[in-house]
């Protein structure tokens, strides 16, 4: 897409290339590294980055509601070229979801220094690595329009999900913290809604692209059945 070239990460894919590699790679440097070390506390680290993320995904939130307001964006389906100046504004919202893709990848690399590898499984792995390259696509090719609702739903979810997180590091807040079994179930319902949401648009479409749709529908349904397992166990 001709409006967003120029912008940071987005003209090769070689720079999310190579950080994902660097993720993968220091997750298994970082475990051999600490195998024989003491777990790391890092809890005002994990206050100052779930505060940081949440205040991002609160940004995220607001701006896209607003944005797509302005927009007049079509919620069963929204092209790619219509809302002019709105759909500039989408992207450039976008553009931080995808960029805080890359900063999330941090959720991993503390759960390796404070040695919680029961929490390093192939759900979290795999959303984490796949989302950011995922998005580097999204923003290339369809940066707008249609793109708009996932992520708006998902920074409401990282809003939850990462105060929870934060507050959790506080030993005197966790008695507090009623909303924990609701996280998981909050997410599926985030992924079913995603899905509904883009084949809404391959039944009726609008001119956004269908492949697109069918690899964002096929893509949330991995995630759901992944999902669905981990609320199992």
């Amino acid at each position: 897409d001709s409006r967003v070239r120029g912008w940071f990460l987005l003209d090769s894919y070689l720079p999310t290339f190579f950080l994902t590699g660097a993720y993968l790679l220091c997750i298994w440097l970082g475990n051999q590294f600490m195998r024989n070390r003491p777990a790391f506390s890092l809890r005002a680290h994990l206050i100052v980055y779930n505060l940081g993320i949440t205040l991002l995904s609160l940004y995220m939130l607001i701006e896209l509601i607003l944005a797509t307001w302005e927009g007049g964006y079509n919620l069963q389906c929204q092209n790619l070229h219509s809302a002019g100046e709105a759909d500039i504004r989408v992207a450039k919202v976008l553009w931080w979801y995808y960029f805080s893709k890359v900063i999330e990848f941090m959720d991993t690399i503390f759960f390796v220094l404070r040695k919680k590898s029961s929490q390093i499984t192939f759900l979290h792995v795999y959303h984490h690595a796949t989302m950011f390259n995922i998005w580097w696509c999204v923003l290339n090719w369809i940066p707008c329009g249609q793109s708009f609702f996932g992520p708006t739903l998902n920074s409401f979810i990282h809003v939850l999900m990462y105060s929870y997180y934060g507050l959790s590091v506080i030993p005197s807040m966790r008695k507090y913290l009623w909303w924990k079994k609701y996280l998981t179930q909050a997410q599926l319902i985030q992924f079913l809604l995603t899905i509904v949401h883009t084949l809404s648009a391959a039944v009726k479409p609008c001119g956004f692209p269908f492949g697109c749709l069918m690899f964002q529908s096929s893509y949330m349904a991995t995630l759901v059945i992944l999902f669905i397992n981990f609320y199992i166990k």
